[in-house]
């Protein structure tokens, strides 16, 4: 019986040796699912930003060392003051029926034949878009044109879109926040007459 005894013995310490190893790893794997004492609650990842927030933010066309692509004519006195798009914004009366010249980045274009584009200011990604234009439609930008940097000349409008004419635009990548009840859409709107683009990622 001693030897039964003693192999019982042995076989109790194992377990208690065992136990003593696998406690601290329950302890910690416990630890991490809730949290642990005092810790920060976990979040979920942030979404990875678009196309357009993760564009290098930079100087208007001009301020970089790249040549620009140019769309349209050529931009004339292209020294002269900028009017920026915030105060175009919030005021577009005052602007109407002028040539200015502007600059600011590509949110969104279109994305059948680049017919239209929004652009941003360039120092405020959350900065209200205005829509751009071509005039009479002579030119286009490219498809791929989201988070270049634009300089262009154009003049200033207020105009109401249709339901249908919403409609075609948000098939075409447009998206209104502002849309009335009957479907139409009041918004300011720049048609260009040229365009100076840089820092278009080309794929």
């Amino acid at each position: 019986m001693l030897p039964m005894a003693k192999e019982c013995s042995i076989r109790a310490a194992m377990k208690i040796r065992a136990l003593y190893f696998l406690l601290p790893l329950a302890i910690a794997c416990g630890s991490e699912k809730s949290g642990g004492s005092g810790s920060a609650p976990t979040t979920p990842a942030e979404e990875a930003p678009a196309a357009e927030e993760a564009a290098p933010v930079v100087g208007a066309c001009g301020d970089t060392e790249q040549k620009p692509e140019v769309f349209g004519a050529k931009l004339t006195a292209n020294d002269r003051e900028l009017t920026p798009l915030t105060e175009i914004v919030k005021a577009p009366e005052a602007f109407t029926r002028k040539d200015l010249l502007m600059t600011g980045i590509v949110r969104a274009n279109c994305q059948t034949r680049g017919c239209w584009m929004e652009i941003r200011p360039v120092d405020d990604r959350l900065g209200t878009p205005i829509t751009v234009r071509f005039k009479d439609y002579e030119f286009f930008v490219p498809l791929n044109s989201r988070g270049a940097t634009v300089k262009l000349d154009g003049r200033v409008e207020i105009k109401t879109l249709s339901a249908a004419d919403v409609k075609h635009l948000e098939e075409e990548g447009a998206s209104f926040s502002n849309k009335k009840p009957d479907g139409s859409v009041e918004q300011v709107e720049v048609t260009a007459s040229g365009v100076e683009m840089c820092n278009r990622a080309k794929k």
